[in-house]
């Protein structure tokens, strides 16, 4: 299962980790965004939807593959991976597979690898209980930054897309399978316990009766407990199954009722879903179509996967609150009882920032001295946000909160790199002996032309990769740009102006240059103003406040994709207070620190127990 996030949060995270469970601490992230979603300790809250046309809001998705699966299962190969060669003894429940059926090689080999289970089932959808997103702490820490947080499957990413194919061969299996009981009760053939057996390579474990299982067992988890009875009564498998091995089944009434059902207890947007399902059904039903019919499961399982994800959603907003406001004990709690059990190893973050610290005495900075700690800690991560070279990580006690720093880290990197290109647009231009008007209109202009070259998508962990990729195009703009207002040929620029433009941006953007350092030093010193500025505010206000403070705060006007100084500064503020709060009484002043730290900690410490 997936958390969808506002598109400024957007970001892919792994992790699979209960809170109790033995074993090292996975953030979100930490292993490639391949988007696991673990039962407790992570789930993901990307959306990559958040700007879909209003009118495919109420479609169903063709498949229905879920992130919170438990297991990991390998996509088998179809053309490519031996099919039965020592097949296991059929159980009493194995069905033959008509030799005069005439089935493709694909269609036998699905039969046998896909997966016995539909996409969504009550182990899957147990993700959405409220137990388990009020033990979420990825959940919990990003509620604390993202107003519109809330679930949705899990799509994206290589995971999404082995789940997708899985979920399409189980659809494939299950049309062939309606096919292989349409023929056998046309041929009075039943399954081999009570009939002739084919070779016993021939025979597959049915997925009908589990599919029938599941949808029962999901259908109790959403509606009241006063329509058990009818659940059991209209889904009683035993029966569903004889009546389909003879042909008499009505799937088009069981449809019909299952509409009735869901659209008492969904929201009427899903209600032309309902419909949608019933007519896929019926359409099957009666051309004898099986792979429409499977069309209409696939929307029934949709709807219902839908519904859980409305009731978790409604749960969100509804516990939000409490979410936010118990963030620092409910993490202070969770990380002691990691350290205690020697599941999470912080020593180096300790290192870290004692480093810091003597770094700090050592250069005797003026600082105030009731902020010296925090302030200490907002120029370790400054550095390694601002540093030319990718830091390998950031400090473990940053594990639920490193994407939201690799973001920042991307950010104020093309805000040096934009700079960097404005020098060498400034100095093509002196070069022709003009001069530039309206220099602050001028850079807004270049800034909108430069970066479309940068991608959002790309990796944060990389130092702005699509500049470095588009340095030949940045050289063209910046030559066309420079030319532009002197009505000279923009369309085609001489290749010696172009060679040393381009010479200068390799120069400046692939390597630690002191023009690069110059423009580091000065967004370091404007970021750590800003940042303070917010922090020394943040300090005294609860964490719904904080969050609450940054909807109305004006923010300075920026791209879509990017942040300005100021809200940058405001999310590392708001990182770096949340942060403190948790760990400074575990980890940074509990022991050999200064009485003004310490004082710092229990003051922080008695606003938390208020």
């Amino acid at each position: 299962m997936d958390l969808q996030r506002t598109k400024e949060a957007r970001r892919d995270a792994p992790g699979k980790q209960e809170d109790g469970a033995e074993g090292p601490l996975e953030p979100y992230g930490g292993n490639g965004h391949s988007k696991d979603s673990p039962k407790n300790d992570s789930l993901d809250h990307r959306d990559t939807n958040k700007n879909k046309d209003p009118a495919q809001a109420n479609q169903p998705p063709a498949s229905t593959p879920f992130a919170c699966d438990h297991e990991i299962h390998q996509a088998s190969s179809l053309f490519h991976q031996p099919v039965c060669n020592n097949p296991p003894s059929p159980s009493s429940e194995a069905m033959c597979i008509p030799q005069g059926l005439g089935l493709s090689a694909e269609e036998y080999n699905l039969l046998l690898t896909a997966k016995r289970y539909p996409p969504v089932t009550k182990s899957t959808l147990s993700e959405l209980d409220l137990p388990c997103i009020m033990s979420n702490i990825n959940l919990r820490m990003d509620a604390n930054f993202d107003r519109d947080l809330h679930f949705k499957p899990d799509l994206d990413g290589e995971k999404g897309r082995r789940k997708r194919k899985e979920a399409a061969d189980y659809w494939e299996a299950m049309a062939t399978e309606i096919t292989i009981y349409a023929f056998c009760a046309a041929h009075q053939q039943l399954t081999p316990g009570d009939s002739m057996w084919a070779d016993q390579q021939q025979s597959f474990e049915p997925r009908l009766p589990s599919m029938f299982d599941t949808l029962q067992d999901v259908l109790k988890t959403l509606v009241p407990e006063r329509d058990h009875p009818s659940v059991m009564q209209n889904l009683d498998v035993p029966l569903l199954m004889q009546q389909i091995q003879k042909g008499v089944l009505n799937m088009v009434d069981v449809a019909s009722w299952l509409a009735a059902l869901l659209k008492t207890h969904c929201a009427p947007m899903r209600d032309e879903w309902a419909d949608r399902m019933v007519e896929q059904i019926s359409s099957g039903s009666q051309s004898q179509d099986s792979v429409e019919i499977v069309r209409g499961l696939q929307t029934l399982f949709a709807i219902l996967e839908a519904m859980k994800l409305d009731v978790a959603n409604h749960q969100i907003r509804a516990f939000r609150v409490l979410l936010i406001e118990d963030t620092i004990p409910f993490l202070r709690d969770y990380f002691r009882s990691k350290i205690e059990r020697d599941n999470f190893h912080v020593e180096s973050s300790r290192l870290w920032y004692q480093e810091l610290r003597e770094r700090d005495l050592s250069r005797m900075e003026e600082k105030p001295s009731s902020f010296r700690p925090l302030a200490t800690l907002f120029g370790g991560l400054s550095d390694l946000l601002l540093q030319f070279h990718t830091p390998e990580s950031f400090p473990e006690t940053f594990i639920f909160d490193s994407d939201r720093l690799w973001q920042l880290r991307a950010c104020l990197q093309s805000l040096i790199t934009l700079d960097v290109c404005w020098e060498v647009f400034q100095r093509c231009v002196h070069s022709l002996k003009r001069h530039y008007p309206t220099q602050a209109q001028a850079y807004a202009t270049f800034r909108s032309r430069i970066e479309p070259f940068m991608d959002e998508s790309e990796d944060y962990r990389q130092r702005s990769p699509q500049w470095m990729k588009n340095i030949r195009c940045i050289a063209l703009e910046i030559a066309r740009f420079a030319c532009k207002p002197y009505d000279c040929d923009v369309t085609v620029v001489p290749d010696s102006v172009l060679a040393r433009i381009e010479n200068q941006l390799e120069t400046h953007l692939l390597g630690e240059s002191e023009l690069f350092q110059h423009f580091q030093r000065l967004w370091r010193e404007t970021l750590m103003t800003a940042t303070m500025s917010f922090a020394q505010q943040y300090l005294g206000m609860s964490p719904l406040a904080i969050c609450e403070s940054q909807r109305s705060h004006p923010h300075s006007p920026v791209s879509q994709q990017h942040y300005g100084i100021e809200r940058i500064a405001m999310r590392l503020a708001h990182m770096g207070v949340l942060h403190w709060r948790v760990w400074a009484p575990i980890l940074y002043v509990r022991e050999s620190v200064s009485p003004t730290d310490m004082a710092m900690s229990n003051l922080l410490h008695m606003h938390d127990m208020a």
